[in-house]
Protein backbone atom coordinates (compact mmCIF):
# COMPACT_ATOMS: atom_id res chain seq x y z
CA UNK A 1 0.00 0.00 0.00
CA UNK A 2 1.19 3.33 -0.90
CA UNK A 3 1.14 6.62 1.22
CA UNK A 4 -1.43 8.95 0.24
CA UNK A 5 -0.14 12.34 -0.18
CA UNK A 6 -2.55 14.81 -0.07
CA UNK A 7 -6.18 15.60 1.40
CA UNK A 8 -8.54 12.87 1.35
CA UNK A 9 -12.48 12.78 2.59
CA UNK A 10 -14.82 9.88 3.83
CA UNK A 11 -17.57 10.23 1.75
CA UNK A 12 -20.04 8.61 4.35
CA UNK A 13 -22.12 12.00 4.66
CA UNK A 14 -22.49 12.85 1.10
CA UNK A 15 -23.91 9.96 -0.13
CA UNK A 16 -27.38 10.59 -1.55
CA UNK A 17 -30.00 9.95 -4.99
CA UNK A 18 -29.15 12.43 -7.05
CA UNK A 19 -25.98 13.11 -9.07
CA UNK A 20 -22.50 12.69 -8.32
CA UNK A 21 -23.33 11.46 -4.50
CA UNK A 22 -24.74 8.40 -5.75
CA UNK A 23 -22.20 6.52 -7.25
CA UNK A 24 -18.54 5.35 -6.59
CA UNK A 25 -17.63 6.64 -9.83
CA UNK A 26 -19.09 10.14 -9.57
CA UNK A 27 -18.01 10.91 -6.17
CA UNK A 28 -14.35 10.11 -7.04
CA UNK A 29 -14.87 12.16 -9.88
CA UNK A 30 -16.41 15.27 -7.73
CA UNK A 31 -14.21 14.96 -5.16
CA UNK A 32 -10.73 14.71 -7.03
CA UNK A 33 -12.16 17.58 -8.73
CA UNK A 34 -11.89 19.21 -5.20
CA UNK A 35 -8.51 18.57 -4.76
CA UNK A 36 -8.87 15.65 -2.93
CA UNK A 37 -6.32 12.91 -3.21
CA UNK A 38 -8.19 9.93 -1.42
CA UNK A 39 -11.26 8.45 0.02
CA UNK A 40 -12.23 7.08 2.28
CA UNK A 41 -15.29 4.15 1.47
CA UNK A 42 -17.84 3.36 3.84
CA UNK A 43 -18.40 -0.06 3.84
CA UNK A 44 -22.24 -0.34 4.91
CA UNK A 45 -23.11 0.75 1.42
CA UNK A 46 -23.14 -2.14 -1.27
CA UNK A 47 -23.07 0.56 -4.31
CA UNK A 48 -19.99 1.92 -3.13
CA UNK A 49 -18.20 -1.32 -2.46
CA UNK A 50 -19.54 -5.04 -1.36
CA UNK A 51 -17.07 -6.53 0.88
CA UNK A 52 -18.01 -10.07 0.64
CA UNK A 53 -17.35 -9.74 -2.93
CA UNK A 54 -14.42 -7.73 -2.85
CA UNK A 55 -12.83 -10.93 -0.47
CA UNK A 56 -14.03 -12.80 -2.86
CA UNK A 57 -13.00 -11.34 -6.39
CA UNK A 58 -9.89 -10.19 -7.24
CA UNK A 59 -11.29 -8.39 -9.98
CA UNK A 60 -13.92 -6.73 -8.33
CA UNK A 61 -11.01 -5.31 -6.01
CA UNK A 62 -9.34 -4.21 -9.11
CA UNK A 63 -12.30 -2.44 -10.23
CA UNK A 64 -13.21 -0.62 -6.82
CA UNK A 65 -9.63 0.24 -6.96
CA UNK A 66 -9.67 1.95 -10.87
CA UNK A 67 -12.55 3.50 -10.71
CA UNK A 68 -10.85 5.19 -7.34
CA UNK A 69 -8.06 5.93 -9.23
Amino acid sequence: MKTIKGPAIFIAQFIGEKEPFNSLSNIAKWASGLGYKGLQIPTADARFIDLKKAAESNDYADEINGIAK
